[in-house]
C-alpha cells in the first residue's frame, strides 16, 4: 500500500479504538450491562456487518477501472454511476419501512442477496445489464447503511 494511505489508516484505527475503549467504560462504568445472549449475538451482528461493509468498500475502486476495461466511455461510466447513486438515493427513502415491515434482519439478508446479484451483473459486459446492477447496487446500499444498525438496536439485550 502507498504510504500516503497507511498512516492515516493506521491513525484512524487508533482514534477508533480509543473512543470504543473510552465509550465502553464509560457505559460500564455506570452500571449497564448486557446479558451473555446479547453478546453473543453483538459479535455475530459485528462480523456480519463489518463483512457487508467491506465488501462494499473494497469493489469501490475497481469499478471505473472494470467498465473501462470493457470499452464504455467515460460518459456511459458516469450514468452507470449517477444510476447507482440515483437508485440509492431514491430507495433511501423507503428502507427504512422496508425494513420494519420484513423485519430487520430480512432485511439484512435482502441485502446480501441484492448485493450478490448486483456482483455478479458486473461480469457481463452489456450496458443494460451492468444498468440493472447499478440499480440493484444502490438499493442493496441503501439496505446496508439502514437495516444492519436497527437490527442490532431493536434486539432485546435481555
Amino acid at each position: 500500500m502507498d504510504a500516503v494511505f497507511v498512516g492515516p489508516l493506521i491513525g484512524a484505527a487508533i482514534v477508533t479504538c480509543l473512543i470504543t475503549l473510552q465509550a465502553r467504560t464509560s457505559v460500564l462504568g455506570k452500571g449497564l450491562q448486557r446479558s451473555a445472549p446479547f453478546k453473543s449475538f453483538q459479535r455475530v451482528f459485528l462480523l456480519a456487518s463489518y463483512a457487508a461493509m467491506t465488501a462494499d468498500w473494497l469493489q469501490g475502486p475497481y469499478v471505473y477501472a472494470l467498465y473501462d476495461s470493457y470499452g464504455f466511455s467515460a460518459h456511459d461510466i458516469a450514468i452507470l454511476f449517477v444510476a447507482g447513486f440515483g437508485s440509492s438515493m431514491l430507495f433511501g427513502t423507503f428502507a427504512g419501512a422496508l425494513a420494519d415491515r420484513l423485519g430487520r434482519k430480512r432485511a439484512c439478508q435482502l441485502y446480501c442477496v441484492l448485493y450478490a446479484l448486483a456482483c455478479v451483473t458486473k461480469h457481463v459486459k452489456s450496458y443494460w445489464v451492468l444498468m440493472l446492477g447499478r440499480v440493484l447496487g444502490g438499493i442493496s446500499t441503501s439496505l446496508l447503511f439502514s437495516s444492519f444498525e436497527v437490527w442490532l438496536i431493536r434486539q432485546p439485550s435481555s
